[in-house]
């Protein structure tokens, strides 16, 4: 086979058989095929898209491109969420520690800021010491003892998915639903959860735009996870406006702590629901008593005393977390209604900050980033603050267009 004949037959609308598949990617992990090459049938996919049937062989390929940890074998309730994306997401954190309390096992593998969302693994990476490689022996042990874990994609369990997703991180190509669902599903196959949930967002700060583009996506993930005799469900939701008032990996650890506590905000309900989906999904009750079930355990503190044995069993020192000390405020320029906050602007101002990626070999300000001080339908008045922007030092530069995703009408 020729690499640019692959290409040329994805430019040109044609359907890739999976021995064409295999020998792209597997060629460009493997060191055969260079980046430059992958990166154009990339984008190839992006503008001409793959059918169900390349998106299944890709999956597989991605799959067994490693191990397969098939932990529903090995303990009970075995579960797993993914989020497709979004700004102020910081779910994960609140989740897992939830869904141990509930007497079921998350094993999370998470991945790296793409595109303006931020990454789970970088921002938990914010503690020092936070181990997000555990090995194989440890990882399984802490899900089956303490009921969550997390790591990084390793070169374990979908190598080639790891890879991949790094270089559509960089060349613009994010947005495919295919190449999504692949990525999302190689990853949940081979951890071998029964019970999957997938956060599907779309609006200004997720990968799908349109609620139709995140339908499309759920309808192939599903596929996907039937294929593979898996029960799988979506939620579809907006992701339109920050789902936390932090915007920046520190603070999103931080205001997952927060929620812990009992902080009531978007992202306080949006784990409920996650996690009461989750649990009658496992369990089989419910969605009434799973939410009943899932804010108990934040009432009574235990999951936020399971988040700190599950950032000491990874070797995190949360006490050592650290936020930017230089603060500079941005106050309301009128009297006004905030009409709306543009996830989508605020997520390249928190990037311009340094809080996330532009090339594979850019370093995280794990201290900068947005702490909103307002919501949609706030009133405030001329000199109101609006937000708090913890920068690297004082000599950033701003313009107010760096502002213009806060938009406030008259009264």
């Amino acid at each position: 086979m020729n690499i640019l004949d692959i290409i040329t037959k994805k430019k040109d609308k044609g359907t890739l058989t999976r021995e064409e598949l295999e020998f792209a990617f597997m060629g460009y992990l493997e060191n055969k095929i260079p980046n430059y090459q992958i990166s154009a049938l990339l984008m190839a996919i992006v503008l001409n898209g793959m059918d169900m049937s390349e998106t299944l062989d890709l999956t597989d390929i991605f799959i067994k491109s490693g191990e397969q940890y098939e932990l529903s074998k090995k303990m009970p309730n075995v579960v797993d969420k993914h989020s497709t994306g979004g700004v102020g997401d910081s779910t994960t954190f609140v989740i897992g520690p939830m869904c141990a309390c509930l007497g079921l096992h998350m094993a999370k593998m998470s991945g790296r800021g793409l595109g303006y969302t931020g990454g789970t693994i970088d921002k938990i990476e914010s503690i020092p010491g936070f181990n997000v490689n555990p090995d194989k022996e440890k990882f399984i042990k802490q899900v089956e003892e303490l009921g969550f874990a997390l790591s990084a994609q390793n070169n374990d369990l979908t190598p080639l998915d790891k890879v991949i997703y790094a270089l559509r991180d960089v060349t613009g190509t994010t947005e495919s639903i295919p190449l999504i669902a692949s990525s999302i599903m190689s990853k949940k196959i081979a951890l071998g959860a029964d019970n999957i949930l997938i956060d599907v967002k779309y609006g200004s700060g997720a990968l799908m735009k349109t609620r139709e583009s995140a339908k499309e996506l759920s309808r192939f993930l599903t596929t996907i996870g039937e294929a593979y005799h898996r029960n799988v469900k979506t939620i579809i939701s907006p992701m339109s406006t920050p789902l936390s008032y932090a915007i920046g990996n520190a603070l999103e650890v931080a205001e997952a702590i927060n929620v812990l506590h009992g902080k009531e905000c978007p992202l306080y309900h949006s784990c409920v629901d996650i996690v009461a989906t989750l649990y009658s999904m496992a369990k089989g009750v419910s969605i009434e008593e799973a939410k009943k079930e899932a804010k108990k355990v934040i009432i009574t503190g235990d999951a936020l005393k399971k988040f700190y044995e599950f950032v000491k069993a990874q070797g995190g020192r949360l006490g050592e977390l650290s936020i930017s000390e230089n603060v500079i405020k941005v106050r309301a320029q009128k009297t006004g209604r905030i009409d709306t906050i543009d996830a989508l602007g605020a997520a390249k101002l928190a990037a311009k900050l340094g809080a996330s990626r532009v090339t594979l070999e850019d370093k995280i300000d794990y201290g900068v980033g947005i702490m909103l001080s307002v919501t949609e339908g706030d009133t405030v008045n001329k000199g109101d603050l609006l937000m708090n922007l913890y920068v690297k030092d004082y000599n950033e530069q701003f313009k107010e267009s760096d502002f213009d995703f806060i938009k406030i009408v008259d009264l």
